[in-house]
């Protein structure tokens, strides 16, 4: 059986990323976080490390697979557990990472998260994703936690005007894209997930 460190090394190569000790490292810390804060807060409902790498950690940096090529900002809306903005921001050191998320406990665990991590490029926003206000993204990423249409209307004072939002979907994701406007521009990215081979559908839609 692969260790932890062995098993986010082989999924960070599988996605074309160089699996630096530093980087790796981060990771293994934030997955014991996770389970030290998930035993009072219930952040996630993933117990064991093999599915928080894969199914947290891999699964939110597939979301890189649909960034368009210039961008500063990005808003994680609805982050939770920092997901899938906290991957995302121990890669791309260079982006502003907005982790949005209502509730205080998860607030708590974030900022906890950022000061360990020591991840300078986050910003915790204690606030729903549509109470924000003088404030624009380039990109907004949810791991479907809203329905697509439903994003869109939450997100659309938020994202420039040259920005897009990205989301996961499930399997039914046509049945959604059939709910908005046509007017509305969107591409679907298949994208595998590394180490299970399992398929995701992210949904790009730009304004």
């Amino acid at each position: 059986m692969e260790t932890d460190r062995e098993l986010l090394k082989k999924g960070l190569m599988e996605m074309g990323l160089i699996p630096a000790e530093d980087l790796v490292a981060g990771f293994l810390s934030y997955t014991s976080e996770l389970k030290k804060w998930n035993r009072a807060y219930n952040l996630t409902a993933l117990k064991n490390d093999r599915d928080i790498i894969t199914k947290h950690f891999l699964d939110s940096l597939l979301f890189l697979k649909a960034f368009p090529e210039s961008l500063q900002t990005v808003c994680d809306a609805g982050s939770g557990a920092g997901f899938p903005g906290v991957p995302i921001a121990m890669i791309k050191s260079e982006l502003s990472i907005f982790l949005v998320e209502p509730s205080r406990k998860k607030c708590a665990f974030l900022r906890n998260l950022k000061k360990n991590l020591a991840l300078n490029n986050i910003t915790v926003l204690e606030s729903r994703v549509e109470d924000l206000i003088d404030i624009n993204f380039d990109v907004i990423v949810t791991r479907a936690l809203f329905s697509i249409d439903e994003f869109i209307k939450k997100t659309k004072s938020i994202v420039k005007q040259d920005g897009c939002l990205i989301m996961s979907k499930g399997p039914k994701f046509q049945d959604e894209l059939k709910e908005i406007p046509p007017s509305v521009h969107f591409e679907h990215i298949t994208a595998i997930l590394p180490l299970i081979s399992l398929k995701r559908n992210l949904i790009r839609i730009t304004r």
